[in-house]
This record gives structure tokens, C-alpha cells and sequence, in this order.
């Protein structure tokens, strides 16, 4: 009884349900001189957001040894993209830095977060991202409260 009350509140929206990304896994990809390797998560966007398709969050790991995924977004985002069957420029992309992307580091609540978006140049590739510097609470509201 106690189980179907709370789901009931819960749809309601009386108390907060976290849900999971769609995807959450770890990418691996080879760059020029070593293999390099981040975080993915993709998130659903809100029901009444219709600019993107789903939010995919990279993060920069500390086990990282190869290129950052600043030098190779693009490529990144194509690769995604390609692997999950959606069109980068249909995404909003997200890099992400925290206390999880350096050896010994303290555990923090200090972010550093990017947004990337972007489009298809006249020859069909994946053109040069737009950066925008985001707080967490943007984050949060265009993955649907869905991002820790």
C-alpha cells in the first residue's frame, strides 16, 4: 500500500523521481598517438523542450591517458551520433569537468560546464561546435532534472 501511495505521489508530482539516462557507458575511441577514453550519458529532454532530441553529458575521466574531449568533440559527437543512430546536430552536448576528472583530486561539488551545439556545414560534415559556458541548474532542467 505504502509502494502505490508513493507512486501515485510521485506522479503527481508531489515528490521527486530521478530517472535514469537512456545511456550511460564509457567511450573509448583511438586518437592520433594514444586511446582515449570518457564518460557518456544521454538523457531524455523535458516533454516541452523541442530544440533538441536528448542531452548527451561527456565527462572527462582522470583514467583519461589519451586526448581530452575538447580536442576531438567533434569527432566525438559524430561517433556518438553514429553509434546510438542520431544526428549530432539533433543533441545538446554537454562537457563536463569535476573532481572525477583528476588523479587524487578531493571529492568537490565544483564543475566546469560546456555546451556544444551544432550543425551541418553545405557538404553534409559536422561543422565547428558553439560553445556556451552552463551552470549545473541549466544542466539539470534540460536533462529533465535527470543529471547528478
Amino acid at each position: 500500500m505504502r509502494m502505490l501511495l508513493l507512486l501515485l505521489m510521485a506522479t503527481a508530482g508531489l515528490v521527486p523521481v530521478h530517472a535514469q539516462p537512456l545511456t550511460d557507458t564509457t567511450l573509448t575511441w583511438q586518437s592520433y598517438a594514444r586511446i582515449g577514453t570518457a564518460a557518456v550519458a544521454v538523457y531524455p529532454t523535458p516533454v516541452d523542450d523541442e530544440r533538441y532530441a536528448r542531452v548527451v553529458v561527456l565527462r572527462e575521466l582522470a583514467a583519461n591517458e589519451g586526448p581530452s574531449i575538447l580536442d576531438d568533440a567533434s569527432f566525438l559527437a559524430e561517433h556518438v551520433g553514429r553509434t546510438l543512430g542520431f544526428d549530432p546536430v539533433e543533441a545538446l552536448w554537454i562537457y563536463h569537468w569535476g573532481s572525477f576528472s583528476f588523479a587524487g583530486a578531493a571529492e568537490a561539488r565544483k564543475d566546469v560546464l560546456l555546451r556544444a551545439t551544432y550543425r551541418r556545414t553545405s557538404r553534409g560534415a559536422l561543422g565547428a561546435p558553439s560553445w556556451r559556458v552552463m551552470t549545473r541548474a541549466e544542466v539539470e532542467d534540460a536533462t529533465d532534472r535527470r543529471f547528478r
